[in-house]
């Protein structure tokens, strides 16, 4: 009997880590993601040159829309 009150606890400990392994594998296995099969015709290649009028204008933005221009910032940055 002494044998029975020693391993019981330990055996409530298996039964308790089984049942949560099986849990966690079926939850995990309902869970996965499938990656679509169609996807690279969502994607497209980037263009390799860029296109100089917008980054232009994006240049010419920046420089409209900012207090302090970022040549500027840059030198007193560097005077610290």
């Amino acid at each position: 009997m002494s044998l029975i009150k020693k391993i019981f606890p330990v055996l409530i400990t298996l039964l308790i880590v089984a049942i949560a392994w099986v849990g966690f594998s079926l939850y995990f296995q309902d869970t996965i993601v499938d990656v679509d099969a169609d996807a690279t015709n969502y994607t497209k290649p980037i263009n390799s040159s860029f296109d100089t009028d917008i980054i232009e204008e994006v240049s010419i933005r920046t420089e409209e829309s900012f207090p302090v221009s970022p040549q500027e910032f840059l030198k007193l940055n560097d005077l610290n």
